[in-house]
């Protein structure tokens, strides 16, 4: 198998390297670079973008066929994805900062591509499932509470994890609940009572994390705020939190 990689940051040369040591060619893409091999081929294409550099992306892929197309971003991109309903999708859980490389849970995937990028991933040493697309739908929401706590709280606080999960426990509660509670309802889910405790035990070996400016907020905490008010609910604590940075929806 041939699969093209969008984006060689972080999270894209991870998934290109334990692609490479499962037997694929990763043909590697960038702003200028691969696009004429990307649109000859008939592999997946793994978009490893940032969220924000998404709308700007997905008019350049709109001559690639939807069940290339794996797009593996954990901020809320579901609305901007919707017209998208062929393609996959992957939540990424591990952590990757130049040399160092922690796995926190198994990165589920959704879609067409689904079961053989999880096999080849978990091939070359990145845990990988993959999910019918209501229980990822549930993975997604769990994940944005993660993603909630572990940025804005931090850069807001200027904590790190542990110091901030010490001294503003129940405030990292409301914001993880807040989000959760929002987005089940945005996908037509019950939020399950136990991840908060699963979100603990995955944030434990990142108690070293800090973040001096919180990024992706419009597709993260804010992303919760505006689903609130979509949906006639309320979400004040992330609120609260976005205001303390100036961010404005």
């Amino acid at each position: 198998m041939r699969a093209h990689v969008i984006g060689m940051g972080e999270v894209g040369r991870r998934l290109a390297g334990a692609l490479d040591r499962s037997g694929v060619e990763v043909k590697p893409v960038t702003r200028g670079e691969g696009w004429d091999t990307l649109a000859a081929g008939d592999g997946p294409v793994l978009v490893c973008v940032r969220e924000e550099t998404l709308p700007e992306l997905l008019p350049r892929l709109s001559g690639i066929h939807r069940h290339r197309l794996v797009f593996v971003q954990n901020g809320w991109v579901r609305p901007l994805l919707a017209a998208l309903p062929e393609s996959s999708r992957g939540l990424i859980w591990f952590t990757s900062k130049g040399e160092f490389f922690q796995v926190l849970r198994p990165s589920p995937f959704t879609g067409p591509l689904a079961q053989s990028l999880a096999r080849c991933l978990s091939q070359g040493g990145i845990p990988c499932v993959a999910l019918a697309a209501s229980d990822f739908a549930a993975a997604d929401v769990e994940k944005m509470g993660f993603n909630c706590v572990v940025g804005l709280p931090l850069a807001v606080r200027g904590l790190n994890l542990r110091e901030y999960l010490e001294s503003w426990r129940e405030e990292a509660r409301a914001v993880f609940q807040e989000a959760v509670t929002v987005l089940a309802r945005a996908v037509g889910i019950e939020p399950d009572p136990a991840w908060w405790a699963s979100f603990e035990a995955s944030a434990a070996p990142l108690h070293w994390v800090r973040v001096s400016t919180a990024k992706a907020l419009e597709w993260r905490n804010g992303a919760v705020v505006r689903e609130a008010r979509r949906l006639g609910m309320s979400a004040p604590i992330n609120e609260k939190l976005l205001a303390a940075v100036d961010f404005t929806l």
